[in-house]
């Protein structure tokens, strides 16, 4: 990662290499590096970051990055498609310093969540959905419908003598 920082413009230098895509854990890398440096100690802080907190299970929290002051990314011009993604930049509309080259995508994180599977492989969707079958098959649900709409029902829901609201004739 090769981000250069510039402290007086608060401008975030991308190279191109590095904005295919440019993740928010890379960012926050690079952030974090520059921070430590010998000049960037003496400086304000550049960005916050939160989430990867652990929900167990090998889920996690997705990880949003908060640029402080009026820092701003500055994708290195060129004919190319630069990818912000991996995450969350916070206000990144406003955080993008728009040359009009190249042109930049924001994959915002639409899940609260990022899933782990090292060390296990998480369930797929169909697992889950059969596993939940075999749930409600295992058990009985009572269902004891009295009212329906609030309208009180009658009948036993045989042939002779179906479910009606009252008032209703077989």
């Amino acid at each position: 990662m090769s981000l250069s920082f510039g402290h007086s413009t608060k401008l975030i230098s991308v190279p191109q290499a590095d904005a295919q895509p440019l993740t928010m854990q890379a960012l926050i890398n690079a952030i974090r590096t520059e921070e430590a440096s010998e000049r960037g100690i003496t400086e304000p802080q550049i960005a916050t970051a939160a989430g990867k907190d652990d929900l167990g299970g090998g889920v996690y929290t997705g990880i949003t990055v908060n640029l402080a002051s009026t820092w701003k990314l500055s994708f290195a011009a060129g004919a190319y498609q630069a990818t912000v993604s991996g995450g969350n930049l916070s206000d990144a509309l406003a955080r993008i310093n728009n040359t009009g080259s190249p042109q930049v995508l924001v994959q915002a994180s639409a899940a609260a969540t990022a899933v782990s599977t090292s060390g296990s492989t998480p369930p797929t969707a169909a697992a889950i959905a059969a596993e939940t079958v075999n749930q409600l098959n295992a058990t009985t649900i009572p269902v004891d419908v009295q009212k329906m709409n609030t309208a009180d029902v009658i009948g036993d829901g045989s042939v002779a003598d179906p479910w009606r609201g009252v008032g209703v004739p077989v």
